[in-house]
């Protein structure tokens, strides 16, 4: 059957087309009262009417080109530029060797923490707005959990073990899977080992709505993002009312043990005579950081469930060679087995090119083009240098890194395009921007890097102050899911690998690629 528009639809579609270049044009006609874009050169508009406008639009799918274009004609050469972005408006990219000064101003000029919020849209995808008021829960993540990893490491074994049983099979016949669906299964099963323990992290019905609950705030945040501000209130409404419905799902499945755990807790605190040994586990610190707030509020079930389901939601958002796989087995099975058969936090610390491994897949494949988002905030904006002196940034500018671009740069990656480990177990040949732009040979190597290490060249957990809290806690983790992998399974990809879809400035896994998996002979 052919299907034919019609004039009501054609002209409906226009309108909206043209709600969104109008929309996108008045946004950039406010930034532009101060004239101050005119310092810098543009990528992706040209010189034709609305063409910042028509240009915002064409971000949706150009950002990485247009990334990696301003990064060589302007970044090379310590000359900020602006990328037209969908959902941040005129971008200035900041040149690499600016980084550590500009990403080093204090939170009264340079705001990260609200930057944050506007990313994930939490006015529109969290339903109690006092956790991100009252976000301790981030504290959690960076402190008790990050000091408690010798615990929880053994926890995050044993629920790695029990996930690849459930999903990756336990036969040596050969089975089909979705890559990033099972994988991302896994995770969620592992790290709530550490988040909220048994029962729940080994119920597949509470797991899967965790991650339908994750990916509906993922992707709400997106649409809200790329709708102009004069329509943000009607699509952040159908956001907030689909990740309501996903939080109520998952609410319905967690409750009962949420106030059992609070029952038990407070009875412990009043009843000397109540035998109960409170869990070490992410649920556990969040209610005790709750009491500690002398607020009763924070003790609310709801609420506490809103602050454990965002834990998980901000944990979800992380080479073919048969060479480095024996490699990678015969590292893993060395130090299990010095380890006793059982992995420790020590253990895990002494896998380095497991280490590197990972260090080197995120460096090829971050997760955005353009990242680190920060917002001018000071009234008298800030300055950068420029070719010909000062160059003025207004409040309110969002500023960022061209992350794969840097991540991709000859100068701090020889061969920057081959997929490499090694580089970070011989640090010679990885230089950092300041080495790389003084062309400085060392005397004294420097270290290995760990992939947590905080590096100027290297932004997969952010940088400076403000870096990725939970890195050490993901990084536990994914060592332990790599050494699991290859001394429990054999892997073959299936056609081609699988691509990241750019969509604005992220680098999305929308596809359906497989993997074959089986369980090897040895281990069985």
């Amino acid at each position: 059957m052919e299907y034919t528009i019609t004039s009501n639809q054609a002209l409906a579609a226009l309108c909206f087309l043209a709600i969104l270049i109008l929309g996108r044009w008045y946004t950039a006609k406010g930034n532009n009262s101060s004239d101050w874009m005119s310092q810098y050169p543009m990528v992706g508009a040209g010189g034709q009417y609305f063409s910042v406008a028509l240009a915002t639009l064409r971000s949706f799918s150009e950002s990485q080109r247009w990334a990696f274009e301003g990064y060589a004609k302007y970044s090379k050469a310590n000359v900020p530029f602006i990328i037209p972005c969908l959902d941040r408006g005129n971008v200035v990219m900041i040149p690499p060797k600016q980084l550590k000064k500009v990403y080093g101003l204090p939170e009264s000029i340079l705001d990260v923490y609200w930057t944050q919020n506007d990313t994930i849209q939490t006015k529109y995808t969290i339903g109690d707005q006092d956790i991100i008021k009252n976000g301790f829960q981030m504290s959690v993540i960076r402190n008790q959990i990050t000091r408690n990893l010798a615990h929880l490491t053994p926890v995050i074994a044993t629920e790695l073990k029990e996930g690849f049983n459930r999903y990756w099979g336990d036969t040596t016949e050969w089975k089909e899977l979705r890559i990033w669906d099972s994988c991302l299964k896994l995770i969620v099963g592992a790290a709530n080992g550490a988040f909220c323990g048994t029962p729940l992290c080994r119920d597949v019905q509470f797991l899967d709505s965790l991650r339908d609950h994750a990916m509906t705030m993922f992707v709400g945040a997106l649409a809200v993002n790329g709708t102009p501000k004069l329509l943000r209130p009607v699509s952040g409404a159908i956001v907030s009312l689909l990740c309501a419905f996903r939080f109520n799902k998952t609410l319905k499945l967690c409750l009962p043990f949420i106030k059992e755990r609070l029952e038990n807790t407070a009875k412990a605190m009043t009843d000397p005579t109540f035998s109960w040994t409170p869990p070490k586990d992410g649920l556990q610190w969040i209610i005790e950081e709750s009491y500690a707030t002398n607020d009763p509020q924070q003790l609310d079930p709801t609420r506490v469930t809103h602050r454990l389901l965002y834990v998980n939601d901000i944990s979800l958002h992380s080479t073919n060679s048969l060479n480095l796989v024996e490699a990678l087995r015969e590292e893993c099975g060395a130090i299990l087995q010095e380890a006793g058969g059982s992995w420790t936090r020590e253990a895990v610390q002494k896998l380095k090119l497991v280490d590197a491994t990972i260090r080197e897949s995120m460096r090829l494949t971050p997760f955005a083009s353009v990242g680190l988002p920060r917002t001018v905030v000071d009234p008298h904006g800030i300055s950068l240098e420029g070719p010909n002196g000062k160059l003025h940034i207004p409040q309110g500018t969002v500023v960022a890194m061209p992350m794969d671009p840097i991540h991709r740069d000859e100068d701090f990656y020889p061969d920057a395009a081959r997929f490499n480990p090694y580089r970070f177990m011989q640090p010679g040949p990885v230089r950092s921007i300041l080495e790389s732009s003084i062309q400085k040979i060392r005397k004294t190597m420097p270290p290995e890097k760990s992939t947590v290490t905080l590096d100027d060249a290297f932004l997969g957990f952010g940088f400076g102050k403000h870096a990725c809290a939970g890195r050490f806690f993901a990084l536990n983790e994914m060592k332990m899911f790599v050494a699991h992998m290859v001394l429990n399974y054999d892997v073959k990809c299936l056609d081609r690998r699988p691509e990241l879809t750019n969509v604005v400035w992220l680098k999305i896994p929308f596809n359906d690629g497989k993997v074959r998996v089986r369980k090897r002979l040895s281990t069985t």
